[in-house]
């Protein structure tokens, strides 16, 4: 009850969002373990110096009570108008890892030994100086298929004396994709490839015609980049074939009947990977979605995507 009313508190006053900049609303500040010491020490000597009538103790109290109330201030400015946006993602499989990265921008000042961790995890230092932004990737498990909102995001300072700590729960905006866990099938499920293809024209040498060239994009495969231009100071360009539709490779998640859902994506996802070492084009059909044939990383990279948001509502 207690903890769900906390929820409801923080969702109010610190909703979720791409970018968050702290101030007075998100910032909560309280001693730290060593400044309840401190204290309790400040507090004796008032007392001892009250007691014995001595001036030079009742000095030293106020000027430690002096210290803590600067501190108080320096401790709140470290953490107040820090900016942090949220940046990319790296997916993984269900039982391992995935990551996302927090931006952090100093606009007015620079913010110093910050402590960021997700709720449960173990935290990272970073510091960011004035006008500048750095990128923090932290890890988040992924127990189950899907997208995967990270819990808030804890981002606390000590500095720079700790004795106290300011810290603030932020929500950012970002998803980590948890791709189905591979699992090996007997046989392929899929329809069309070498089984089914038709034999081509003379002229297409082989089954696939020559159809121009593209530029290169990252995760395009190396074995279709056009390698003699690119000696010749043509750019780094891909060659494009047309492959008649009949030997297209169509993984079908139809094909896998009597099999339950997340296993079914499972052995999908092991034919993608395995399909993807070989470095054979495919494509994929999931009930409401599809992916056109193609081949390479980014390839790979939306097929697994397309499994792991299957069933998701739109």
């Amino acid at each position: 009850m207690v903890r769900n009313a906390w929820q409801r508190w923080l969702d109010r006053r610190l909703p979720r969002a791409r970018q968050v900049r702290l101030d007075q609303r998100g910032i909560f500040i309280l001693p730290s373990g060593y400044g309840y010491l401190y204290l309790l020490v400040a507090v004796l000597l008032f007392f001892g110096g009250i007691n014995y009538e001595n001036n030079l103790i009742l000095g030293l109290c106020f000027l430690m009570i002096g210290l803590f109330v600067v501190a108080i201030l320096h401790t709140y400015r470290n953490l107040s108008g820090l900016t942090l946006r949220a940046g990319g993602a790296r997916s993984g499989f269900v039982g391992g890892q995935g990551s996302l990265e927090v931006v952090l921008i100093a606009r007015r000042r620079g913010h110093r030994a910050l402590w960021l961790r997700w709720l449960e995890q173990t935290a990272q230092e970073v510091s960011v100086e004035r006008n500048e932004e750095t990128g923090l990737w932290l890890n988040l498990p992924l127990t189950r298929r899907g997208a995967r909102r990270p819990p808030r995001l804890r981002v606390e300072s000590r500095y720079p004396l700790g004795l106290l700590r300011a810290w603030s729960l932020v929500a950012l905006d970002q998803v980590c994709l948890a791709w189905p866990r591979p699992q090996q099938g007997a046989e392929c499920p899929a329809r069309g490839g070498d089984r089914e293809r038709r034999p081509a024209p003379a002229a297409q040498n082989g089954s696939e015609e020559f159809r121009g060239l593209r530029g290169y994009v990252p995760g395009d495969a190396l074995t279709q980049v056009d390698w003699k231009g690119y000696a010749r100071g043509r750019g780094l360009n891909v060659k494009l074939f047309d492959e008649p539709a009949s030997g297209r490779l169509w993984l079908r998640y139809d094909l896998l009947e009597g099999v339950p859902v997340e296993q079914r994506l499972s052995i999908l996802c092991d034919w993608v990977l395995q399909l993807s070492r070989e470095n054979r084009p495919f494509a994929l059909w999931l009930p409401g979605a599809e992916l056109p044939p193609g081949q390479g990383d980014e390839q790979r990279r939306r097929a697994l995507d397309l499994l792991a948001r299957h069933g998701e509502a739109d």
